[in-house]
Formats: C-alpha cells, structure tokens, sequence
C-alpha cells in the first residue's frame, strides 16, 4: 500500500500539490524574495513534490485523507519559508488564502461535474480504479480553475502589495480562518466517501456550494483583519505625524530664541567695541560664536539633506552638542524628499534626545557619515549615549513613558531602509549607539 500506483488518489496528490502551488504563487509573488530565489523555489518545489510522492496511503478514509491534505499543505509553508524573506505570520496569511482559493476551485469544479452528471468520471479518492477525463470534464476543469484563481486574486489577492506587513495584529482570526478552511476540507472528504449512486444530487450539490462559502467566509475574515489593521496603523501614523509636528515646531521656536539671545549678545559686544576702543581676546572669541550660528548651512550635494542637516546643527548648537558631518548627499538623490526626510531626521532627532540625557556636557557628539563603496551606500549615526538602553529582538525599546505613540521613527526608518531593497542594523556598546543603514546605490 506504500506505493499504491493503481489507486487515483496516490496520482491525485501530485495535482493537487500543483493546483496548491499555482494559488501560493499568486499570493506571495510580491513578497520579499531571499537571495538565490529561483534555485530555493526548485529544491523546495522538488522536496515538496518528493515527499508528497513518499507519503505512505494507510487508508482510504476522510480524516486520513484530510490529515494528508494537511500534511502537504504544512510541506509548502516550509516551502515558501525557505523562498521568502518574510515573519512566519506574513508566510502563514498567504498559504491559508492560497489553500482557501485552491479549495473554492476543487468545490465549485465538483459542484459542475455533479450538476452535469459527470462525477462517475473523477473518482480521486478511491483506492482502486482510474481518473477518466473527457472534452466535458476537462473543460469544466480548466473554467472552474480559472475563473475561482482569476476572480479571488482580483478580490483578495490584489490587496497583497509590495512591502506589506501581514500581521494582522490578531492570531486568533487568522486561526479561526484556518480552522474554517481545515473543516471545509474534512467536510468534503466526508461527503465524498459518503456519496455513492444513490446520494441525492441537489443534497451534493448544496454541501458543495456551502463548502465553497465557508471557505469565502474564511478569505473574508482574514483580509477584513488585515483592512481592519491597515486603518488601526494609518491612525497610528497620523497620531506620530502630529506628534513630530509638534516637537519640529517646539524646536524651531528654540532655534528661533537661541538665534535672538545671539542677536542680542552680539549687539551688547558691537556696542562694548564702539564705547571701549580696545578689544579683549575673550571678547573677540564670543562674537565668533554668536556669528557662528549664521554659518550653520550644510552643503552635501543634495538639497533636501542640507536642510535637515541645517536644522539638526541648529538645534544641536543651542544643546551645546558637537555635530560632524561628512555627507557625499548626492548619492541620496535616488530617494524621495519625503523618504529621506523621515529617515535622516527621525536618525538624528533620535540621537539628540539621546545626547541631551547626558550630564557631562563634553560628551554630547553625534556623528553623520554618509557614503558609497562597492556598490552600497551606507549612512552610519553614532552618538554617545546611557547605558541603559534596553532591546526587543534586535529593536531598541523606547524609553518614552508613554509607549503608544512612541517607537514609531525606528519602525519607520527600517520600512524606508527595506522598500529601498536596504537594511537597517542598531548597536549600543561602551557608551556608544550606532545606527547603521545599507542601502543598494543607485536603487530606483
């Protein structure tokens, strides 16, 4: 019974892995691929169908089939792990709608065949006998499959976009969901051992159609939970918005007062100078820094970076931080105002909050590094810091208070760094935190 070649569901395996692969492909072609992404898909592709080949058919009953089914369906999201650079969650969400879609397929192809009285010809799940496909039923094969494949990517597929995080923020839908699929799946193994000539027809045909709404319900469930955190994040981002506004805006308003504290220190100086004839070397030292707050223009090569770069030496010049910057900024052109913006800005205002916290005035420097060798632009921010900074996963954890609206500028510097095709590493030892990010050059 090991290698039953003379039974059709020892063949109809093989088929369905196939129809399972071809859903899980419109799924997750969008996702992050890892190196060498077309050699992964053919070993794993030649595992999946080797050890499906392999598994032994001890009996010919529904919860054996079923746990069959499942045991194969486990088999490619293994596959697709090894394939994709995704979380597990992101992996697990595209294989249930990938099973979903391939099951509304087999259900609505058997609801026809029933219907049409052409069942007596696909018996895969017998021990013994043949698969016998004519004109008809392969017809109706190929529209049932394709129009259940073309119609459920156009509804849910198509919401599975580039760079999207799956995580619906709730296990226990995407579990529910997956029950719901795995029950529909031991409902029509059950109702396909159980029916023979005598069945009624129109009762076949009723379980089929409910079979195949299940398994709708289950795609409904888990893409409403994903729209559902989609908005929760939107919200989220607009608080954090509102948030950075306020703190830029708190921020000038201090930029603005330390340049008319300057002012005015430098007018009291002139008018010393006008009434007391001979100038002091300490003197003559406080009117080059009150002067130099008006030579704090950066110039990198890339417009958008030198006014972030102004602002920070702005406000790290009224915190009393030494600020070092060597920027090639026109190998940043590639990125988008706004993208480079959030990135540099939330890099640096993170390290000026940090600086700020130190009590020794002489050890508040940060440093800006920015540039390409080999191919790869890195953009490196260092700046002493407390040694208390705490991690979750390879993350800092914000030391905020209030935590719901914070830890948001790290998130978002790493989602830049990767829809770049980048990375983003942070480190924090002897006294020194380190954000290092890679990003490919010349990245359209």
């Amino acid at each position: 019974m090991f290698f039953a070649f003379s039974s059709p569901l020892f063949w109809y395996r093989l088929v369905f892995l196939t129809e399972l692969a071809g859903a899980e492909a419109l799924m997750t072609f969008k996702l992050k691929r890892r190196p060498f992404f077309a050699l992964r898909v053919a070993l794993s592709a030649a595992a999946c169908y080797a050890l499906t080949f392999l598994f032994p058919i001890a009996a010919y009953n529904a919860f054996y089939v079923s746990f069959m089914f499942a045991f194969m369906f486990c088999l490619t999201i293994a596959g697709l792990c090894v394939c994709y650079r995704e979380p597990p969650l992101n992996v697990v969400f595209c294989a249930i709608a990938a099973y979903a879609m391939q099951h509304i397929a087999y259900e609505v192809y058997t609801f026809f065949v029933t219907a049409f009285g052409l069942q007596a010809a696909s018996l895969p799940y017998e021990e013994t006998g043949r698969i016998a496909f004519d004109m008809w039923t392969m017809a109706v094969y190929v529209e049932s499959y394709a129009a259940a494949y073309g119609l459920l990517y156009m509804f849910f597929g198509t919401r599975i976009r580039k760079g999207t995080d799956l995580r619906i923020g709730n296990v226990t839908l995407l579990v529910i969901s997956g029950v719901i699929l795995l029950t529909a799946v031991l409902l029509n193994t059950v109702v396909t051992y159980r029916a023979d000539a005598s069945t009624d027809i129109v009762l076949q045909c009723l379980i089929y159609a409910y079979d195949a709404l299940c398994c709708v319900l289950a795609l409904v469930l888990q893409f409403s939970a994903l729209r559902r955190r989609k908005m929760q994040t939107d919200l989220d981002t607009l608080r954090r918005l509102y948030e950075q506004e306020r703190r830029h805006y708190i921020l000038f308003k201090e930029n603005v007062d330390y340049i008319n504290v300057k002012c005015h220190d430098l007018k009291h100086q002139i008018r010393r100078i006008a009434l007391g004839g001979a100038v002091k070397d300490s003197v003559i030292s406080e009117i080059e820094s009150a002067v130099r707050i008006y030579d704090s223009e950066v110039k990198t090569g890339n417009d958008t970076l030198d006014i972030v770069l102004t602002e920070k030496r702005l406000a790290c010049a009224g915190n009393g931080i030494t600020f070092s910057v060597i920027a090639d900024g026109e190998k940043l052109n590639f990125m988008t105002d706004a993208d480079i913006c959030a990135l540099l800005g939330n890099a640096l205002d993170n390290a000026i909050e940090a600086v700020c916290l130190l009590p020794d005035r002489d050890e508040r420097s940060i440093s800006l590094n920015i540039r390409a060798s080999r191919g790869f632009l890195s953009v490196c921010v260092r700046n002493r810091c407390r040694g208390d900074i705490s991690f979750d996963g390879d993350m800092p954890v914000t030391t905020k208070a209030d935590k719901t609206y914070h830890g948001f500028g790290m998130r978002s510097m790493r989602e830049i760094a990767e829809r770049y095709g980048g990375t983003l590493n942070v480190t924090a030892a002897d006294g020194i935190f380190t954000l290092d990010i890679l990003l490919p050059e010349n990245e359209k």
